[in-house]
């Protein structure tokens, strides 16, 4: 059953359909969120107030303007954003590796190893560098890549100009780029 049909029998009061979303999405809400924030408690809790927040409104979701998952994308990422500017210190955050992250190096079913064994510190180092990445700069990246939205679905969720999404996009990828050349990763 598509995503649509399982709106339309939410909001005729079928809450099974509504069950069916979060278990289709937790992994990406919570995946984003965790990128987002760097904390495994806040993520689950505003992953949660995310789909709080979906079950609200979901006689808002119009399926001629877009897909249910960007729909969802956009309360999450809206939810993370807000909850960062609440912070008045800047912190860095460390990343830990778990089964629902976005893994921004390719792998390859034939490592030894010990080229495994590089790898995953590789990837390590590089979600360590992305959180040290300005939030929007994050989330630009992780829609665009972890999620491969397009520009202007991204400018839709960030309720910005595509051309805005365009220099954030590339500012992103060159700080990124900049870091991981420092770490000795380029």
């Amino acid at each position: 059953m598509d995503e649509v049909e399982l709106v339309r029998r939410c909001l005729e009061g079928e809450s099974w359909a509504f069950d069916e979303l979060v278990r289709r999405y937790r992994d990406r809400v919570y995946g984003m969120a965790l990128h987002l924030l760097g904390d495994r408690d806040l993520a689950e809790d505003l992953a949660q107030e995310a789909f709080l927040r979906a079950y609200q409104k979901l006689t808002m979701f119009d399926p001629n303007k877009g897909s249910f998952s960007n729909w969802l994308m956009t309360l999450t990422t809206r939810l993370c954003l807000n909850a960062l500017k609440k912070r008045t210190y800047e912190q860095q955050w460390i990343l830990e590796q778990t089964d629902e992250t976005y893994e921004l190096i390719e792998t390859s079913d034939h490592l030894t190893p010990e080229e495994e064994w590089q790898a995953a510190e590789r990837r390590a180092l590089v979600r360590q560098i992305l959180s040290t990445l300005q939030p929007i700069q994050r989330a630009v990246l992780l829609l665009r890549y972890g999620e491969e939205m397009s520009i202007q679905e991204i400018a839709q969720i960030l309720q910005v100009p595509v051309g805005t999404v365009k220099a954030w996009l590339f500012r992103s990828r060159e700080a990124l780029r900049r870091k991981l050349k420092e770490a000795g990763l380029l």
